[in-house]
């Protein structure tokens, strides 16, 4: 029987021709240039499915039927569930303070305008699940060190909105206050305008995010 290569065009992988064979791929999962590395696209999966679905509802074969990948590989980059969940929610709140701090260091536009940018961007996201319940349900199955590693994560958050609010009580733009309560209290409105109820009585993340700001900034400014 004639080798494969004997009848291809240009003859290529004679042996003594000059030519080298192309290399051939060990078989198994075809490659993924064109996708984002395993892992990354594991964890931007599932803290989607944990935001829309809660902690409870999601599996491991979910995400990774999901992901295009077998669970085992799942299991390759995350030991369980719990890891899982740790390391989605910290990417999600990392995520988070990285666009907060971009709209905020926007110079010239007041502190007002940027935090109604910051709200429109968040609540423009489909989140189904308050973060908060999010984090009651899965308490119970994380240990102290995830615990608290999200919620490190989540005080990052509030730290930078506390200074941007103290630069403006310095400044004269709102009043005197407590910075980090205005940041706990504006990130709480935001968590609120997030739930499905206060998302149906409101056209738009723009109009929603725009009566939030109305009512923070009657407080604050």
């Amino acid at each position: 029987m004639p080798h494969p290569h004997d009848s291809a065009p240009g003859g290529a992988g004679r042996p003594g021709d000059g030519r080298q064979e192309p290399k051939r791929r060990s078989p198994g999962r075809p490659r993924r240039e064109d996708r984002m590395p395993v892992r990354d696209e594991i964890l931007k999966t599932a803290s989607v499915l944990f935001m829309e679905q809660g902690y409870e509802a999601v599996s491991l074969s979910g995400i990774a039927e999901r992901c295009g990948v077998t669970k085992a590989s799942v299991y390759y980059h995350f030991e369980g569930k719990p890891a899982l969940f740790t390391a989605a929610v910290i990417r999600m709140l990392q995520l988070a303070f990285a666009g907060t701090l971009r709209v905020l260091d926007q110079q010239g536009k007041s502190l007002r305008l940027r935090l109604l940018e910051v709200a429109e961007r968040r609540l423009a996201r489909i989140q189904h699940i308050e973060f908060e319940a999010l984090m009651r349900e899965a308490s119970h199955y994380l240990d102290e060190e995830q615990r608290t590693a999200i919620r490190d994560a989540e005080q990052e958050l509030h730290d930078l909105l506390a200074v941007h609010f103290g630069q403006a009580i310095a400044v004269g733009e709102i009043r005197q206050g407590n910075p980090m309560l205005m940041a706990h209290s504006y990130t709480a409105l935001l968590m609120i305008g997030n739930r499905q109820a206060a998302k149906s009585i409101s056209a738009s993340p723009a109009d929603l995010a725009a009566q939030i700001m109305d009512m923070f900034w009657t407080g604050v400014g």
